[in-house]
């Protein structure tokens, strides 16, 4: 089969988007298939497409199916669907949704958050890690922390800084790797670095460093409102790195319900117990150590191949 994967965003991009489609490509390609990621709105005819993100490749979506009005549409719903465009009633979600053959969420969870007229069409794949050869940096001190995501409202990036400012005194590195994607967050990080000298704001970094980091710091850290499932976990999880989460439907998700390194969403107090607990009781990081390790088994690449294999036919 030929088939399209079309991200939002330029392929290029270190966005989650563009990282998943390039991932869906190389999986479906490795299974026989001839599968392009693609960022266009005008995508070539093909036997399927899988569509990522249901708004922002609306247009891709329906010039897809002028070209191709026989064959499959699957709209992968992102969390920004789900959680913000479903939330506000863009009536371009309900017309994506209604173009769909199938629908697609990462998080079996997120299944109940469809609207009940399109269950029937709606399906679980579970998302992978496929691992680039990853580029070296210097091991950070020790105890260290990163946010990997690039500075956005709903990813909620200053959180940490807010925690911070209740541990005055903790012997603690903390790194935040991403752009600041909205201009009020240029100036909010410059003074947060100004304000805290444990604070480091590394800015974009290329994706197999950003790995790299993930691999060599204490703990990472998912502070977000809302998210569908975010690759900066998954990827903390397949390189056996605890992840300090907000107890939101996509991180408990990945993380299950059982996991012990959650805080309450959008409470500083709440991050900085479970900092203060993760930097400081050797038993208690040793306990999210393994619970990690136990949940790399969810994130092997033949199980996503799978999936999308079964949708496929």
């Amino acid at each position: 089969m030929h088939i399209l994967i079309s991200s939002a965003y330029p392929l290029s991009s270190p966005k989650g988007n563009s990282i998943t489609a390039k991932r869906i490509a190389k999986l479906l390609t490795q299974a026989g298939h001839a599968a392009q990621a693609i960022n266009t709105d005008m995508p070539p005819p093909a036997d399927a497409m899988i569509a990522l993100h249901a708004t922002k490749t609306l247009a891709a979506s329906k010039r897809f199916k002028v070209n191709s009005p026989n064959r499959k549409l699957i709209i992968y719903l992102t969390g920004t669907d789900i959680y913000r465009e479903q939330t506000n009633n863009n009536p371009e979600f309900k017309e994506a949704l209604i173009l769909a053959d199938a629908l697609v969420v990462s998080q079996r969870a997120s299944l109940a958050s469809i609207p009940s007229e399109f269950q029937d069409k709606s399906h679980f794949v579970p998302a992978s890690v496929l691992l680039p050869p990853l580029k070296k940096v210097s091991s950070p001190p020790s105890p260290s922390l990163a946010l990997i995501g690039h500075l956005r409202s709903v990813k909620n990036p200053f959180l940490m800084n807010k925690a911070l400012k209740e541990l005055d005194g903790l012997k603690l590195d903390v790194f935040t790797l991403g752009a600041a994607l909205e201009p009020n967050m240029l100036h909010e990080v410059h003074n947060w670095q100004q304000a805290d000298s444990r604070f480091h704001w590394l800015n974009d970094v290329p994706y197999t460093k950003a790995l790299s980091w993930i691999q060599q710091v204490d703990f990472t850290l998912n502070t977000s409102h809302s998210e569908g499932g975010s690759n900066a976990v998954a990827e903390s999880i397949v390189l056996g790195t605890p992840v300090l989460a907000s107890k939101i439907e996509g991180n408990v998700g990945m993380l299950g319900d059982d996991y012990l390194g959650y805080f309450e969403p959008n409470n500083a107090s709440s991050l900085a117990r479970l900092i203060h607990l993760a930097v400081t009781d050797y038993s208690f990081h040793q306990n999210l150590l393994q619970q990690i390790t136990d949940l790399q088994q969810n994130f092997l690449p033949e199980k996503e191949t799978a999936g999308w294999l079964k949708l496929l036919r």
